[in-house]
């Protein structure tokens, strides 16, 4: 198996994902494991991709919330703004981009998350998309709504003569 390939009876999360590099002959391996999900992927952009992204300090105010979806094994996010994915951590529910360094947004994630994860791994390409998610391609179409019959309108009654 390659050093790459994905775990085949398990979906990548952030936390499995974002690692720290392995320590230099002699030194300390570094720990990550007090930092939180959603803020792993700007550590690993720091130590891996030498690009310094600072970790978000704010929300973005009314932004369109991020869905997470299992993508070929792993839990994925897009960003609304520049449209970059990254793998995302379920336990911690909000996302950040590095690439347009947007701020927090909501992450929505599924309710059952194990069964979510189930169904993923009985598919032969493990993907699976949240049922609220507007990029869903297999998103149910809305029931059409009835149509409204036009009001026709109504001769009145003849009157009746009065005695």
């Amino acid at each position: 198996m390659a050093a790459t390939a994905l775990p085949a009876n398990e979906i990548v999360r952030a936390e499995t994902y974002y690692l720290p590099p392995p320590p230099r002959r002699g030194q300390i391996p570094e720990d990550w494991s007090q930092t939180p999900g959603a803020e792993l992927i700007y550590r690993w952009y720091d130590r891996r991709m030498n690009r310094r992204t600072p970790v978000p300090t704010d929300w973005v105010p009314d932004a369109e919330p991020a869905y997470a979806r299992i993508d070929d094994g792993r839990w994925l996010a897009e960003c609304s703004a520049c449209r970059s994915a990254a793998i995302v951590s379920v336990a911690d529910p909000r996302y950040g981009c590095v690439e347009c360094l947007r701020a927090w947004v909501p992450l929505i994630v599924p309710e059952d998350i194990a069964a979510a994860e189930a169904h993923a791994l009985s598919l032969p390409q493990r993907f699976w998309w949240h049922a609220d998610d507007p990029r869903n391609p297999y998103r149910p179409d809305p029931e059409p709504e009835p149509p409204v019959e036009p009001e026709t309108p109504t001769d009145p009654e003849p009157e009746e003569p009065q005695p």
